[in-house]
């Protein structure tokens, strides 16, 4: 029942947003005080977040509104989505010293989608380190010839090292990504399993890459199908650990708060165990299947 729960206040949150970037075009300006009718205030709202060790070799770096991971190896740093624009860059620089990790260290920067809040700090952190910028060829594409919503101007392009495919591991150090391509949020999305450490433990850990249930039927189709694609993957990997780049969505404030106190796997607030994870995909699923039953009334 503590799995079924904490996966329940999962998708209620998650599903309160649930056209978010990838059905909407609204301002980007920072000075936005007033956000469209149907999407969450915390998207607009700037506000730092405290930088916060997660796990031994995971760290969450960024505001309110969208945040990023650093993934610490024995080799560097791979960061996973690098926020809006050149100031959050900054920002994730800024955040990685007061976490005492060394911003020299920053080798990889995996982009999950190709939405201006996900890749518009990554050609700052690249001219900066010489940080090599992965995507996917089909979100690359899109990046690059979208100019609204949320990809406005706000968001510089980033030039792009390696396209990113379905079952490719992204290996730096003692260190693997596997990215598995779940398609719907946007043309290209993917989606990221990894390692997490603590207390002498490996863990594995999981992001779905696209908060939000896109507005089209055949993209709800295909978001539902990239959900069942990706549930093979984390059964497969024995996933545990949730991990968001939306934590107003996965109430992730109140876990920035309560992982500083945890003392042990089972009560970081991030795991949930595999019973968990299981609860989470089936009710993103079933939220699925009611969206696309309500398109066809």
């Amino acid at each position: 029942m503590y799995y079924i729960a904490k996966a329940k206040n999962i998708l209620f949150t998650l599903f309160c947003c649930c056209i978010l970037l990838s059905n909407v075009a609204y301002a980007q300006d920072k000075s936005q005080t007033a956000p469209p009718p149907n999407l969450p205030s915390e998207l607009f709202d700037n506000t730092p977040l405290t930088p916060t060790k997660i796990f031994d070799n995971l760290y969450c770096i960024g505001t309110k509104s969208v945040v990023a991971w650093a993934l610490q190896t024995s080799d560097g740093i791979i960061l996973i989505d690098s926020m809006w624009d050149n100031n959050d860059a900054q920002l994730i620089i800024d955040g990685m010293k007061k976490l005492g990790l060394n911003p020299q260290d920053l080798k990889y920067i995996l982009i999950s989608h190709g939405h201006g809040d996900h890749y518009g700090g990554a050609q700052y952190l690249k001219d900066k380190y010489n940080a090599k910028i992965f995507m996917s060829n089909t979100d690359f594409y899109y990046m690059n010839n979208t100019f609204d919503g949320a990809n406005s101007s706000r968001s510089p392009k980033c030039t792009v090292d390696e396209f990113l495919t379905d079952g490719q591991q992204i290996t730096l150090g003692d260190t693997t990504v596997t990215v598995v391509s779940t398609p719907g949020h946007s043309p290209g999305c993917v989606s990221f399993i990894f390692p997490v450490k603590t207390q002498g433990k490996t863990y594995m850990a999981a992001q779905w890459g696209g908060t939000g249930i896109p507005k089209s039927m055949e993209n709800k189709v295909q978001y539902k199908s990239s959900l069942e694609h990706f549930a093979q993957y984390c059964h497969d990997n024995n996933v545990v650990v949730e991990t968001t780049a939306h934590l107003f969505a996965d109430n992730g404030y109140a876990k920035l708060n309560n992982v500083v106190n945890s003392t042990s796997i089972e009560n970081n607030p991030f795991y949930l165990g595999q019973k968990g994870i299981d609860n989470y995909l089936n009710n993103l699923s079933l939220e699925i299947d009611r969206a696309i039953a309500n398109s066809i009334k």
